[in-house]
């Protein structure tokens, strides 16, 4: 979703060149509809819109139950836009101008973690299992994997948000508590032991690093 016409013109021309159906709108209100009317795997979105602020149209879409990736591609790049985006349920951030070369990995990268998610969706868990909350316990293909004390709870919201990227502040505040006072290392610290332990069942998922935003529960390449 593009206001740019000369860009979105382009853009349509690449991606229809490379086998993919490709769509353009100009406004926030026309791509929400053209979601809810249309089967979209992805979607392109500036943030600059004439109707409304791009990060609010991505928010509605997930509101709506729209689970297609969604790649944001704007001039802003404050920190803070690139935060506000991904915590309104982007799976990508690029600043423009872009090369056309990372757009097109971006995208692929994007489409190939949703596919894979819907063949296990689709083919059930015996074929491609995944990580699970039970009890209070991480199972994996049916065999519990063993978490400590907040190594389980980081592991259960990126469980829950499974494919979206979920911020260090947030992760922070809800397994260590708005008023911890030690040092942020212990999140990565947590994180890297739990890497180890997906390492050694050989666990389909992996946690993925967004430097400088948080992680992203994604499959293992």
């Amino acid at each position: 979703m593009e206001d740019d016409r000369e860009l979105a013109a382009s853009l349509t021309h690449l991606f229809r060149a490379g086998g993919f159906e490709a769509a353009v709108v100009t406004n926030g209100q026309e791509a929400i509809a053209h979601v809810e009317s249309t089967e979209v795997d992805l979607l392109i979105l500036d943030l600059m819109l004439p109707d409304m602020d791009g990060v609010d149209v991505c928010r509605s879409l997930r509101t709506l139950g729209f689970t297609g990736g969604i790649v944001i591609m704007s001039a802003r790049s404050d920190e803070l836009d690139v935060v506000a985006g991904l915590d309104a349920g982007a799976d990508d951030y690029l600043v423009k101008p872009c090369s056309i070369a990372e757009l097109q990995s971006r995208v692929r990268s994007v489409l190939r973690r949703i596919h894979r998610h819907y063949d296990a969706t689709a083919q059930g868990l015996a074929e491609h299992p995944q990580l699970e909350v039970v009890d209070h316990h991480i199972v994996f293909g049916g065999e519990e994997i063993a978490t400590h004390g907040r190594e389980f709870d980081v592991l259960s919201l990126l469980i829950a948000q499974r494919g979206r990227v979920v911020l260090r502040e947030t992760l922070m505040d809800k397994v260590w508590g708005t008023d911890w006072e030690g040092s942020p290392m212990v999140l990565s610290a947590a994180v890297g032991r739990i890497r180890n332990r997906l390492e050694a069942v050989e666990a389909t998922e992996q946690v993925e690093n967004v430097r400088g935003v948080g992680f992203r529960l994604s499959p293992a390449e």
